[in-house]
């Protein structure tokens, strides 16, 4: 029989371990003291054998283990010499274990604080695990370890195609060295749950005797090495953790967390719904939670993992949970709503709850998502916790944050944070994205300041919209010195451009937001005839805001059927909500129309799309700007509700030279000879005419490679005004009516 002291040391007894491969040896020796004796029992090195290590019984063997009494047949029955070996084996282990963290500066049991220390120590505390579980885990690390036991492994089980170590093993093993009393001593005790949700493979239902005992993978580098906490096996979760010591922003939200006293005092149902329609905003305070209470943050897509078989989910749910409990884990789950649940046919959220309740229900689970009452989750009685929208003030101290982060790159004298902050009401994760796209593109370009242009283009691209071809993007190109408009007309578009955007500095510092019932959005109508420059002042309006342009298109929202113009209004109204971007109305009065006397049906329903028209204009936060040709065609009481409405005349005299002289560009080749007055003051002419006779005139003088001349302005003209289906009168041009082609 195989002694304590022909294992271990005693002389080392009250010596700390100076490594986790030495604790690790220490526990091998106490398998291989065991394994041997067992060995020993099953007839090895004696010529008297219970059975033959083969897959055949012979008649011999089945006579002498009938021969036996019931109770001595191949019954794993106590060793009393070797239970006091093992006794004393662990008492070993275990002062050893004391001396060593009581040495300790670092007494945490966590692997990521421990450099090195103890690791089966540390899962053994950290699970409570029972001596039989302890040697379940030994038996199936040995294996990792050291493929010989395999061959061990195979003859004790009399199969030597089992090399892994199984059930039946593992009781005939802990039957050698555990006393028991009464007639139940060998009734196998079955392993917890929990072994099969942390600690082994579950490929079959572990209630035999012949299930195998194989350590999950991250169990297995646990104990062998280090893992990483965020190098995950599988995709449907990850570890959060923010690139960068960001301060918290939202100090109110984060205020609202139950502290961990609330979990500790709770016995179970350690469960809140946190709800914002940004998850950047909701993982950046669950982030600094975690933090504080020297936790990590594990994120769970609960749609990703409802689509995985049902082996794959629990492997996936198993390991998710090993790391939680390793590394000192909170968990945060990406709701999925009850639309979302019926689309892709996933279980309802409840059911991943319930099963997360049966492997952990003390551990804190947060579950995030955009609604603000998950209908799913009320019957689960869970709180709910709102974070809500940043205000302007905090999206200013967001932008600054980030804009001047990055050190090696600064900030253009054009940037107008604070301006940033109230026009564009992007959440916390926005901003974060807008900006890191933006020094990227900084970068790229060797850039040396963040411009506005830059982080204009960047807003552009990381904001779009998709309205189904219900809208198009339309890109500003104009800005106050290319458009010629009267000075009350400037300012009335200057201040329309203001009250945007100080809309929320003002409308939330001086309480007028609370007066207001509907939205915070403002509407401009554009008004005047043809050719006025009502579109590119509606790009002088994009520009100066630096919004994104979209022009609906009336011909794809009107529809002759029931209900349809709504619904298309309904779908522009909603993705513009879900961005900052100025939507465009052209020729408006096609959809604004007067409401007229219910004479038959089609009245009715014309009415009530100019009702809901006009309730989404109002609800929309963003800027709404209307142009039309014919302003007595609107309904008065659409009129009434539009914040700002711009005249645009057309051009005096005065003006129609300014628009004579500037239209074309300075690098244009124009002939000094050319008289401006004269076609200022004779025709009365439009800034969209004038511009359509000077671009046509340019093309003709660049074909013929000459600067643009009296001839080619007189041509062009003739062409504009058979376009337009104006009488060409010679005696209108005098002396330059040689240049006209008519007779």
């Amino acid at each position: 029989m195989y002694q304590f002291y022909e294992y271990f040391d005693p002389g080392k007894r009250n010596q700390p371990y100076t490594s986790a491969g030495e604790e690790l040896e220490d526990y091998l020796r106490l398998l291989d003291m065991v394994l041997e004796s067992y060995l020993e029992y099953k007839g090895m090195g004696s010529n008297t054998k219970l059975f033959s290590r083969g897959l055949v019984i012979t008649e011999s063997e089945l006579l002498s283990y009938f021969d036996m009494p019931p109770y001595f047949r191949e019954r794993d029955i106590c060793d009393p010499v070797l239970t006091v070996a093992a006794d004393a084996a662990f008492e070993y282990i275990a002062e050893r274990v004391k001396v060593t963290y009581s040495e300790s500066a670092d007494s945490i049991r966590d692997v990521s604080a421990v450099d090195d220390l103890l690791r089966i120590e540390m899962v053994k505390e950290s699970f409570n695990l029972t001596r039989t579980e302890l040697v379940a885990v030994l038996l199936a690390l040995a294996v990792e370890i050291d493929r010989r036991y395999e061959r061990i492994y195979g003859y004790l089980q009399d199969d030597v195609t089992k090399g892994a170590p199984t059930t039946g093993l593992l009781h005939s093993l802990m039957a050698r060295i555990t006393n028991r009393e009464g007639s139940d001593e060998n009734i196998p005790v079955p392993l917890d749950e929990k072994m099969f949700t942390y600690f082994f493979i579950r490929k079959d239902p572990p209630d035999n005797l012949h299930y195998a005992l194989i350590l999950q993978p991250l169990m297995k580098k646990m104990l062998i090495g280090h893992p990483d906490p965020g190098k995950t096996e599988s995709t449907a979760f990850l570890l959060f953790e923010e690139e960068q010591d960001i301060p918290l922003f939202f100090t109110e939200s984060y205020r609202e967390l139950p502290a961990q006293d609330y979990f500790d005092a709770k016995e179970k149902d350690h469960r809140i719904y946190i709800a914002n329609e940004d998850e950047d905003t909701v993982l950046h305070l669950l982030y600094k939670y975690c933090k504080e209470n020297q936790n990590r943050l594990y994120v769970l897509d609960s749609q990703q993992v409802f689509g995985m078989q049902d082996d794959n989910r629990r492997s996936c749910i198993s390991e998710l949970f090993l790391r939680i409990k390793l590394f000192r884990g909170r968990l945060a789950i990406r709701y999925v709503s009850e639309e979302d649940q019926e689309k892709g046919r996933i279980p309802n959220i409840q059911v991943l709850l319930n099963e997360i309740s049966k492997i952990d229900d003390k551990n804190p689970v947060f579950v995030y998502g955009d609604k603000d009452e998950p209908g799913d989750l009320a019957s689960m009685s869970i709180p709910v916790l709102k974070i809500p929208e940043s205000s302007a003030a905090l999206r200013e101290e967001i932008w600054e944050y980030f804009l001047t982060a990055e050190k090696t790159i600064g900030i253009g004298e054009d940037v107008n944070i604070p301006d940033l902050a109230d026009c564009y009401e992007l959440p916390y994760g926005k901003v974060k994205k807008v900006v890191s796209h933006t020094i990227a593109n900084a970068k790229m370009k060797q850039d040396l300041v963040i411009s506005r242009a830059l982080i204009l283009d960047s807003l552009r691209q990381m904001n779009q919209v998709d309205f189904s071809g219900l809208a198009t993007y339309v890109n500003p190109v104009y800005s106050w010195d290319d458009i010629t408009i009267t000075d009350a007309q400037k300012e009335l578009m200057q201040t329309a451009c203001n009250r945007y955007r100080l809309r929320n500095r003002i409308g939330e510092g001086w309480g007028l937001k609370r007066k207001n019932a509907y939205g915070n959005g403002v509407s401009v109508l554009l008004y005047g005839p043809p050719g006025t420059g009502k579109t590119m002042a509606a790009q002088v309006i994009a520009n100066e805001l630096t919004l994104p342009l979209y022009r609906v298109d009336i011909s794809q929202i009107s529809s002759k059927y029931i209900g349809e113009t709504e619904k298309n209004l309904g779908a522009i109204f909603n993705a513009a909500a879900k961005a900052n971007v100025i939507l465009f109305f052209d020729e408006a009065d096609a959809l604004f129309s007067k409401r007229t006397d219910v004479s038959d049906s089609h009245d009715k329903y014309a009415n009530n799309e100019t009702a809901f028209l006009l309730q989404k204009i109002e609800e929309y936060n963003g800027m709404s700007i209307l142009s039309t040709n014919y302003y007595n065609n609107f309904d008065d009481a659409f009129v009434r509700r539009i914040t700002y409405a711009v005249h645009m005349e057309r051009p005096d005299a005065a003006t129609r030279y300014t628009l004579w002289t500037t239209i074309l560009p300075n690098t244009a080749k124009v002939s000094e000879d050319i008289d401006f007055h004269f076609f200022a003051e004779k025709f009365d002419l439009s800034g969209s005419n004038i511009k359509a006779i000077l671009f046509n005139a340019a093309y003709m003088a660049g074909a013929e490679g000459v600067p643009v001349n009296m001839k080619h302005i007189i041509r062009s003209m003739e062409y504009e005004f058979n376009k337009l289906g104006k009488l060409v009168h010679r005696s209108d041009f005098g002396d330059y009516s040689i240049y006209l082609s008519v007779e």
